[in-house]
């Protein structure tokens, strides 16, 4: 948001405040390299505290949005003056009634807790076959622990990626000793510790009480504005309008948090520009490289585009025809050109679209 501002020209004085004490950073080394020790803690932030152009408030939590007075109240017992202010509360992960001492993966202490987990190469349980889960299962196997996952899905991942990939997906887990158990309905007494990631929901309560409409999420238009003046919002928190899709999604992802917020920036500083951008996110497990492009939709076919568990293989999915995303296994080159079809809403013939010898950018003119 602040790098949108200022690259659209805001000379303004610009306060951030968050409730977490460090510098702002890439949360999906969390899951991923910070957690298997390749990333190290100093280069997790976004940029040195000195280049931001902002006074960062950081350890201070927002209590209330008075919108009415302009004014943001903080649970120190201070208060904060805006002409015009950008929510970016993002979101809590999900909790479980029975597993109130269980581990979570959202922020750096919680990453910091599991990493002495995994080095102790002890027990772990995992509940839920979701990115994050999927995430800390690879990094806890590769180091040696003896790694058990329950999932209530038939298979890992199988909203976003279908069956298809989350079948390949549980088969490449088994191969590296995760004991895997799929269609889970009652979980079983575990021992060992605990990692609940079954997904995540918006911190709306602030918008809620400042009486911003909100529906799963804040919701705002292609610019980021919501229902209130002067007020925006920007990252997981929100349900944005898509114009490429046509409807409002919400995503939560790194790559779209950053990038929406950017142009919700740009729009604070009075740019009338619409993020249209296709959400896209990637997932490293063992020596996979898995990537996506699209918002999570439902779709009504499959295309694969080489032999799918041998990498490196691609899956369109396609509603009513149209394109809407993609997702690949080692093979980054088809989704980045995927995703320029989708975001140009340009049509490919089904044989294109599943022959790997056909180039994406001939279709792209």
């Amino acid at each position: 948001m602040l790098a949108g501002l200022r690259d659209a020209g805001f000379v303004g004085t610009v306060r951030l405040v968050g409730v977490e004490p460090e510098l702002p950073y890439e949360r999906p080394h969390l899951s991923k390299g910070y957690l298997l020790g390749t990333v190290p803690r100093e280069k997790l932030p976004l940029r040195p505290a000195g280049q931001y152009a902002a006074e960062l408030m950081l350890g201070e939590r927002a209590a209330e949005v008075d919108v009415e007075r302009r004014e943001v109240r903080l649970a120190s017992g201070g208060s904060v003056r805006w002409d015009v202010l950008c929510i970016a509360t993002g979101s809590s992960a999900r909790r479980l009634v029975g597993y109130e001492d269980a581990l979570h993966l959202r922020e750096l202490p919680d990453a910091d807790a599991m990493r002495e987990v995994i080095d102790a190469r002890g027990e772990l349980n995992i509940i839920g076959a979701g990115f994050i889960g999927c995430e800390v299962a690879a990094v806890a196997a590769r180091k040696g622990c003896r790694v058990r996952v329950h999932e209530a899905l038939e298979q890992p991942l199988l909203r976003v990626l279908g069956p298809e990939l989350g079948a390949y997906l549980a088969g490449v887990h088994r191969s590296h000793g995760v004991d895997l158990h799929l269609g889970v309905g009652a979980l079983p007494a575990m021992e060992g510790r605990v990692l609940v990631a079954v997904g995540s929901a918006p911190r709306t309560e602030l918008a809620e009480r400042a009486g911003l409409e909100v529906d799963r999420g804040i919701v705002v238009d292609e610019l980021g504005r919501t229902s209130a003046p002067g007020v925006f919002a920007a990252g997981d928190v929100t349900r944005f309008h898509s114009p490429v899709y046509g409807t409002r999604i919400r995503v939560e992802h790194f790559q779209t948090a950053q990038r929406q917020g950017y142009a919700a920036g740009r729009a604070m500083a009075g740019e009338t520009i619409p993020y249209d951008e296709v959400p896209w996110f990637w997932s490293d497990q063992y020596d996979l490289n898995l990537q996506y492009a699209g918002a999570g939709l439902l779709w009504d076919e499959v295309v694969v585009r080489g032999e799918l568990g041998a990498p490196p293989f691609s899956i369109f999915q396609l509603a009513a025809g149209r394109l809407i995303a993609v997702a690949g296994v080692n093979d980054h080159h088809t989704v980045a050109r995927a995703r320029r079809l989708i975001q140009e809403q340009v049509e490919v013939s089904r044989d294109r679209l599943s022959d790997p010898r056909f180039d994406l950018r001939r279709a792209l003119g």
